[in-house]
């Protein structure tokens, strides 16, 4: 999953990324932001982008969080 940390309303990217790993624990997680209002807590292996990012570091961050692990299944 690829979450900006800051997000309208009551939520933010951590927390949404929290509540998904609770589901789904091996979730990889991207963070992108230019700005974290919040005090960073990135889940275990996630990556943080800071904005503005090149393609190719979204690209090797993908790579990054994703080594090792399967495609999903259809």
């Amino acid at each position: 999953m690829i979450t900006d940390i800051k997000l309208p309303g009551n939520v933010d990217g951590w927390q949404i990324a929290e509540r998904c790993r609770e589901h789904k624990p091996g979730l990889p997680v991207i963070y992108a932001t230019g700005f974290s209002p919040v005090a960073p807590r990135p889940v275990p292996g996630s990556r943080v982008l800071q904005k503005p990012y090149h393609p190719d570091q979204l690209v090797e961050a993908i790579r990054e969080v994703t080594s090792g692990r399967a495609p999903p299944s259809a």
